[in-house]
């Protein structure tokens, strides 16, 4: 069962990364016919996203201070660079794949962390409506902003060799890994962990597919006017 929830988790996880990139693509063609205008489209996106802006920055800062790697610099408010927006950037030291892997991956970590603890809240049980309207926005914008950027990720393209490597020498040496790390003991104790993350991947999805289905609905209704 455990390995179930783990199994879905990743399919949960790699599919909410593809579904909050088309909710980006709609909700940017919607607000095109609404404002007409690109720069103020990107400014009301940088509005919108800003708290899981500043959510998905300080984690790279933090992990980065965490490992003992120097930030030069940090923005949590937006910026233009030409005719583009930059939403916030963070520039470190890098020293090692390893770890600029771990950096670049902080996001979804601390985006994982958050919707545990939302979980353990139990907030969906309250019969605040209000609180559910602020919490469900929150989820929204963590499920789209938690994901790293092509540059946060650009090191993990080195994890092929290294993990083709690691495999040859398990093969070579016949290592048995079962004796190293007890996989039933550690299944069992993230499973609850797991379980919880996996309820709010499963509501993020619910309302990327419901804002989709609105703004297509928008988008087709603009091409008949």
């Amino acid at each position: 069962m455990e390995l179930i929830f783990v199994g879905l988790f990743f399919f949960q996880l790699i599919l909410l990364f593809f579904v909050s990139r088309v909710t980006i693509t709609h909700l940017f063609q919607v607000l095109r016919l609404v404002f007409r205008h690109d720069k103020i489209v990107y400014s009301f996106i940088a509005f919108v996203f800003f708290p899981g802006t500043v959510i998905h920055e300080l984690s790279h800062f933090v992990m980065a201070i965490f490992l003992f790697l120097k930030v030069r610099d940090i923005h949590v408010f937006p910026q233009w660079e030409g005719q583009y927006l930059k939403l916030g950037r963070v520039y470190y030291e890098k020293k090692d794949v390893v770890r600029s892997i771990i950096v670049g991956i902080a996001p979804i970590i601390v985006g994982l962390l958050l919707f545990w603890w939302l979980f353990s809240l139990h907030i969906f049980q309250s019969p605040n409506i209000i609180l559910k309207v602020i919490v469900s926005w929150f989820i929204f914008i963590l499920s789209t902003t938690m994901f790293s950027s092509k540059q946060d990720l650009i090191d993990i393209i080195y994890l092929i060799p290294v993990a083709v490597i690691i495999a040859g020498i398990i093969y070579i040496f016949q290592i048995d890994l079962s004796k190293l790390i007890p996989w039933h003991l550690l299944l069992e104790a993230t499973a609850g962990f797991v379980y919880a993350i996996n309820i709010y991947l499963v509501i993020s999805l619910g309302i990327h597919v419901v804002m989709i289905a609105i703004m297509k609905m928008a988008l087709m209704i603009s091409k008949r006017i």
